[in-house]
């Protein structure tokens, strides 16, 4: 028997009640992500208006769907609103969508988490619970939201879409991505990752990510570029990797890029000096206030290689001990030759015991025969070592190196002055020059970030505090 129209409707009607009884919406999602949004609400300007999409935007997404991003874009620009709103139609299109949020903390994780709720009851769409870091849509897929300990991402199960809001300024990017490999890699082709920022810079993951592989492409020329007006203030490009890369410029907003008096305006308003509104606005990626090393010079500094003993040098080992905790224990053998000192050698392990440890940093001291040998005592082990091997290389010069609220910056300031001339070197490949990039100054404390190590650096300038001056350099023999 046919069935009349009224009858199809009233079956319909039935099916579309039990969904929603189910908690499931009769949204009609479109295939188009512009169309999606402009069905979201959210707040801007002070106001609750419909997500309608900028042109850049729009193209943003476009470039999201073929490949994983990274992004330098300058503030204000709902770069985070439009990524997330991009998750949230992936997470609508198939209820299987697993999708990651990763930002520096938890109360911004929780911010962006807030926006995304507002646009799901926009939707009206409800979620499974008022979880801030599980958000999972009734009916549809699920999205996490996590701060930038490492650890957050361990466990999770296989991850379409991964968001590194503001990378530039997680001091733990690269253990976070490290981390989040294998559930990307249950998804093969079709997982994505978007890293965004502004900059904060030259040194760290995000830095990488975006300034490698670009072959004859700079981009701090053309960042420079786009702020100066000289270029598009929307640009993109495919790397050597197969990631695409983004530059979008505050000139790419039609309203503020239509306000010659933007900046200045954001100045008056928001009190910030020229210098942060260089790197929040202009793209500028000028050394971090907070980096305590130039990346350039760390970069220019990474030529030495690693190398055996060379008669011709004489050898001074830096030691920081450590024995079972997070903390390495480093021994870094330095060499002096032709008025410079370069790395050519460190032993660097943890979780061992004080007996591996001090095994293998004899093998170095019986390698390279070093005129001193500088042990940091200013915690008991270090004391206990300076002991142990002393017994056994007699004829051996060891100093104790005791590292204070003065003495560390002193030490510290002499191998920044060392690389400032050029006349310490070291591997581009080795732990070193990591320790350099992210070494910070925090008032007056100099330290590595949260997650990060200084170990190999302060081995490193323990053996400087023990090298002669410069001024004796011209006349060698008299160390021998």
């Amino acid at each position: 028997m046919a069935l009349t129209q009224a009858r199809i409707r009233q079956i319909e009607k039935r099916v579309q009640k039990k969904q929603r009884q189910q908690g499931k919406s009769a949204l009609v999602v479109p295939p188009n992500w512009a169309d999606f949004a402009r069905m979201v609400k959210i707040r801007s300007g002070g106001n609750v208006k419909a997500f309608n999409p900028y042109p850049y935007q729009i193209e943003l997404v476009d470039l999201m769907l073929e490949r994983s991003v990274v992004v330098c874009k300058s503030r204000q620009l709902g770069v985070s609103e439009t990524i997330t709103c991009f998750m949230l139609w992936r997470a609508c299109q198939n209820p299987g969508y697993l999708g990651l949020v990763f930002s520096k903390t938890q109360t911004d994780s929780s911010l962006l988490a807030r926006r995304m709720k507002r646009m799901i009851a926009s939707l009206g769409l409800k979620t499974a619970t008022e979880n801030l870091s599980d958000i999972e849509i009734q009916g549809y897929g699920r999205i996490l939201f996590r701060n930038s300990k490492p650890d957050s991402a361990r466990g999770i199960e296989s991850v379409v879409d991964v968001f590194l809001d503001e990378l530039g300024f997680l001091e733990t990017g690269k253990e976070v991505y490290d981390a989040l490999a294998p559930a990307m890699q249950m998804v093969g082709d079709k997982a994505r990752v978007f890293a965004v920022s502004t900059p904060n810079g030259k040194n760290g993951f995000y830095w990488e990510l975006l300034s490698n592989g670009n072959g004859s492409l700079d981009i701090e020329s053309i960042c420079s570029q786009a702020s100066s007006g000289e270029a598009e203030a929307f640009k993109y490009w495919v790397d050597e990797g197969g990631w695409g890369k983004v530059l979008i410029h505050w000139r790419s907003h039609p309203i503020y890029g239509s306000n010659p008096n933007f900046l200045e305006e954001v100045h008056e308003k928001q009190k910030l000096s020229w210098a942060t509104i260089d790197q929040e606005y202009n793209l500028s990626f000028g050394e971090s206030e907070s980096n305590y090393f130039s990346a350039d010079i760390i970069r220019k500094c990474a030529v030495a290689t690693l190398a055996k003993y060379d008669a011709r040098g004489l050898y001074f080992v830096g030691i920081d001990a450590s024995t079972t905790g997070e903390d390495y224990a480093v021994g870094a053998v330095l060499k002096l030759l032709d008025k410079k000192l370069s790395l050519v050698q460190f032993y660097r392990q943890r979780r061992q015991t004080s007996e591996y440890h001090l095994f293998n940093l004899g093998r170095l001291i019986e390698e390279y025969h070093p005129q001193v040998v500088a042990i940091e005592t200013t915690g008991g082990t270090g004391q206990v070592w300076l002991e142990a091997l002393s017994k056994v290389y007699k004829n051996t010069d060891f100093q104790g190196i005791r590292t204070t609220g003065d003495s560390k910056p002193e030490m510290l300031d002499r191998v920044k002055l060392l690389l400032e001339k050029g006349e310490l070197t070291y591997p581009i490949d080795s732990p070193l020059v990591d320790e350099l990039l992210s070494f910070k100054r925090k008032g007056k404390k100099l330290e590595s970030p949260s997650g990060k190590h200084d170990d190999l650096l302060m081995a490193v300038a323990f053996a400087v505090a023990v090298a002669p001056q410069k001024e004796s350099w011209f006349d060698l023999s008299k160390l021998r």
